[in-house]
This record gives C-alpha cells, sequence and structure tokens, in this order.
C-alpha cells in the first residue's frame, strides 16, 4: 500500500482497440485493479488531447502507468528510423500522447512503469528501438495461453530494483507480445532477459529514477507477490514523489 494517507494519482493511457474497433478506447482491467489494490487513484488519459492538455495533466498526477495488451498497436517504426513491417500495427495518436506524456514524466523526475507496449514506446521515446517482428524461436513470446499462464523465464541481474522487488533473479512470466526491444535508450539499461535472450525489463540507468518497463504483463499475475510487488513499490514510490513536490510548494509559498 501506499504510505500517504491521500491515494496518489496515476496517469494510465489508453488506446484505441485497433484493428477490431477504431472508435473504442480499451483499457485493462487488471491494469486500474492493480494500481488500486495498491493504493492509487488511476487518471486515464485518450488519444486527441493536445499537448497543452497532456503537460496539464502530468503537472497534477503522481506517477505514469503505460499499459499494453491485447489489441494494443506497435509504436511507429519512423520514431527509431525503420519503415513499418507488414506484421506492424500503428496508432499516431497513441504515439503522440505516450511520448507527450513520458517526457513530462521524465523531465518532472515522477514514477513511470511501462507494460508490453508501454515498455517498448518507453524506450522509443528516450531514444531507443525495436525489433518490429520476432520470428518463431525456441520461445513462444506469443503462445496460444491466457494471460494468467506462465510462458517462460525471466532471468533478472543482481542488484537490479527487479530482482530487489522479486527476491529473486528468475522468474516465470506470461507473455503477449510479437515486438521487443532492440537497443535500450540511453537513459535506460536491460535488466531482464528471456531464456533465449530477449530482453523483457529494462529500468533507469540512474538508481534513484523510479523507471521500469516490463515486456510481460504483472497486472495479470498479480496473485504471485513477486509481480503484486512491482504495483505497490510504484505505488509507493508515486506516494512519496507527491509528497516531496507538496512539501516543495509548501516551501515555496
Amino acid at each position: 500500500m501506499s504510505d500517504t494517507a491521500h491515494p496518489p494519482l496515476i496517469a494510465v493511457t489508453a488506446g484505441r482497440d485497433l484493428p477490431r474497433r477504431p472508435s473504442v478506447v480499451r483499457l485493462s482491467e487488471n491494469s486500474v485493479r492493480a494500481l488500486t489494490a495498491s493504493g492509487a487513484l488511476p487518471v486515464v488519459i485518450v488519444p486527441g488531447v493536445d499537448t497543452a492538455a497532456v503537460r496539464h495533466i502530468m503537472e497534477r498526477v503522481d506517477g505514469l502507468l503505460l499499459p499494453g495488451g491485447i489489441g494494443a498497436p506497435d509504436p511507429n517504426p519512423r520514431h527509431f528510423g525503420e519503415e513499418p513491417r507488414p506484421e506492424t500495427v500503428i496508432d499516431d495518436d497513441l504515439d503522440a500522447l505516450e511520448i507527450a506524456a513520458i517526457d513530462h514524466a521524465v523531465r518532472l523526475g515522477m514514477p513511470v512503469l511501462g507494460i508490453c507496449r508501454g515498455c517498448q514506446i518507453l524506450n522509443v521515446a528516450l531514444g531507443g528501438g525495436l525489433i518490429q517482428h520476432l520470428e518463431p524461436g525456441d520461445v513462444s513470446h506469443l503462445p496460444a495461453l491466457p494471460l494468467d499462464s506462465e510462458a517462460h523465464e525471466l532471468r533478472l541481474e543482481a542488484g537490479s530494483r527487479l530482482a530487489g522487488l522479486s527476491g529473486a533473479r528468475l522468474l516465470r512470466v506470461n507473455s503477449l507480445h510479437h515486438q521487443a526491444i532492440a537497443w535500450p535508450a540511453p537513459a535506460l539499461k536491460v535488466v531482464g532477459t528471456s531464456e533465449d535472450g530477449v530482453t523483457e525489463a529494462v529500468e533507469s540507468a540512474d538508481p534513484d529514477r523510479w523507471i521500469i518497463g516490463v515486456q510481460y504483463h504483472p497486472e495479470e499475475l498479480t496473485s504471485r507477490p513477486a509481480h503484486r510487488r512491482l504495483f505497490e513499490d510504484f505505488v509507493s514510490s508515486s506516494a512519496r514523489y507527491a509528497a516531496a513536490r507538496s512539501q516543495e510548494r509548501t516551501v515555496s509559498a
């Protein structure tokens, strides 16, 4: 649970349900539940909000969650100097929303958690690149399994924030992606890979910054303490950010 009497506000981006229902905005219910169960209050922002409005929202929240999920589009590869492959599904409006939100969150120093597509767009926004399509191999990254099922291993770096939260360097995780990080942004470091070497987790290269991106879906695995603690720590860190910001305003008043 968060360490403040007032729930921290977490901005959560929601995208269109492409390509099936482009007029419908989708958001995983379990992403919201993972936040509220940890003591946060989600604030949903959607594509079409202009840059000034995004800045207005980000100056009033305490953390940023970039979710993924079934139907989530891919970041436009032109952001990292490539042309789209046939498998790539793009929503430029969602890219614009999330990149603007990431820029403000990083500038303000607030905690950021990216999940699946959210991990990818976080990396792209900060200057990294993606593998546009993972070819079939020893590990299936898009298995025909329910999201609450464990699909493959996650091998964590010793000393990483994720390893500390998990209490282990080897986890079993779910999987629902056809893209992955090709090279990390300068501000991020790789802290977790699957057994075939695909990047599955990144963190801020600055240990004082709470920025984590995971390629799997911990919101579907919160019955396991290792995954639940990720949300609890994210919300607690957002609460500390809120408290520090409130103190700064009091001093400057």
